[in-house]
């Protein structure tokens, strides 16, 4: 009862990897967002059968059917919003650990996934600058884990969410706002503050910001800067906002989502300046450290804030106790897998330096592209951690959004829009290593034909 002979699980054991091997080998043949299907509804599946059906056929089912249907954001020119230019290993790691049903809440139920999360995540800190006493957890990806860093930062400073006021960007991801309001605080209270001509949160605006609000009676409480936008890949005055946060005594959140494992190369070091002195930061390997969904990453500065907020009690954990670590204290989720495995065992097999290079990589490839955007096209935003915006010189907002709309149906590449200025203009993001040079240029070229 639910189980299957060994020989008949090692048979679709093998054609599984296969079929995802060939999938790999002929990604660059498919389009990078499958075409829409109006038919394509849940009642295409057919109902829950009664009885068993043939295995094979139910996999591939998957594969033909079900899983080529949407974005396929590893490809290599998938451009559009941050992809998850993942990795094969990664992926052999996250069936390693489905394979064996790895509990990563205790250390009891998971001591060995546990110490993998612990040096996964004192890597991560080592790699940002941050102090050695900085402590973790991992989540799905930035929203979740910036909804957890500020849920420990007021847990840890706020008396009063009613009055307390926090400071963003125009720019800043809006996941930013769906925490605050999350976590009960005024929305109103959340200052949007301009950007500046670079698309970079600077800390004077925010210094105007936080006196007004002191002398309106209300309470500041953080900030957060963004080590690459996404947008425009920009990243905001870290030092500035951390001598502010400091002067002010407010919390300083870094959303390095995206950005920030640029850290790892001697550019993205320049550019991120001042991240090391965060007090919490989120990034997400999911993205530019070349995990497969879902793995985010929660780093805070100061031990014990965590746990403090998420702590955890109840008569039938009583014998679970008493372990290095318990990473259900140090978020929301009891009950969790090991998201650390996927990261370490490529890191393992791999090595940090072939990640260091695949960033570069991604660096190098939008400064190409950039250097392509002459005749024609106006950059509205240069290159930057991967990142280009541009449009065709002299086009409406209309026709900017009906290029982008003829790239994707077209199958080629996928480009994607966003607003600056009030402005819509085209983007691209740069950060798979699978991407060629090639790739970027014959893009490009099929944007000018369709303009």
């Amino acid at each position: 009862m639910l189980n299957l002979p060994p020989d008949e699980l090692r048979r679709l054991g093998h054609h599984v990897w296969d079929r995802l091997v060939d999938r790999w080998e002929g990604l660059d043949a498919e389009p990078p967002i499958a075409p829409a299907d109006p038919d394509w509804t849940p009642q295409r599946l057919g109902p829950c059968p009664d009885g068993p059906s043939d295995p094979l056929a139910a996999i591939d089912e998957l594969f033909d059917a079900i899983l080529p249907r949407g974005q396929r954001p590893d490809h290599p020119r998938f451009f559009a919003r941050i992809g998850s230019p993942s990795n094969p290993v990664s992926v052999l790691a996250d069936l390693i650990g489905t394979g064996h049903n790895v509990f990563a809440g205790s250390w009891t139920g998971g001591a060995g996934a546990s110490a993998v999360e612990l040096a996964t995540l004192d890597w991560l800190a080592q790699w940002m600058g941050l102090p050695a006493q900085t402590e973790g957890v991992l989540v799905s990806g930035g929203s979740v884990g910036t909804l957890t860093a500020l849920a420990a930062a007021a847990q840890d400073r706020v008396a009063r969410r009613d009055a307390a006021t926090g400071y963003v960007s125009d720019q800043t991801h809006a996941a930013a706002a769906k925490a605050w309001r999350i976590l009960g605080f005024e929305p109103a209270h959340l200052r949007v503050l301009a950007s500046d001509d670079r698309f970079r949160l600077a800390a004077e605006p925010v210094a105007a910001a936080i006196a007004r609000d002191r002398e309106a009676g209300l309470v500041p409480f953080a900030v957060i800067g963004t080590a690459g936008t996404t947008s425009t890949g920009a990243v905001d005055d870290l030092a500035g906002l951390a001598d502010l946060a400091r002067r002010e005594e407010l919390w300083f959140h870094v959303d390095g989502a995206y950005g920030a494992p640029a850290r790892l190369t001697p550019r993205g070091a320049d550019l991120l300046t001042g991240i090391e002195r965060a007090d919490s930061l989120v990034l997400d390997p999911h993205k530019w450290l070349f995990q497969p969904y879902e793995i985010g990453a929660v780093l805070i500065r100061h031990p014990g804030v965590l746990r403090r907020a998420f702590t955890l009690d109840g008569a039938y954990l009583r014998d679970t106790g008493g372990g290095v670590v318990e990473f259900r204290e140090r978020g929301p989720q009891l009950t969790r897998g090991s998201r650390a495995l996927k990261l370490w065992l490529s890191l393992r097999v791999f090595g940090l330096d072939a990640f260091r290079a695949a960033i570069a990589r991604g660096i190098a490839l939008a400064e190409h592209a950039e250097a392509r955007l002459t005749d024609g096209w106006e950059v509205v935003s240069p290159a930057t951690l991967g990142v280009v915006c541009f449009r065709r010189a002299g086009a409406s907002d209309e026709a900017t959004d009906a290029l982008v709309r003829a790239a994707v149906a077209d199958g080629f590449a996928a480009p994607s829009t966003t607003t600056l200025g009030g402005r819509t203009v085209a983007r691209l993001c740069t950060i798979n290593p699978r991407t060629t040079e090639r790739d970027i240029e014959a893009t490009i070229e099929r944007l000018e034909a369709l303009a």
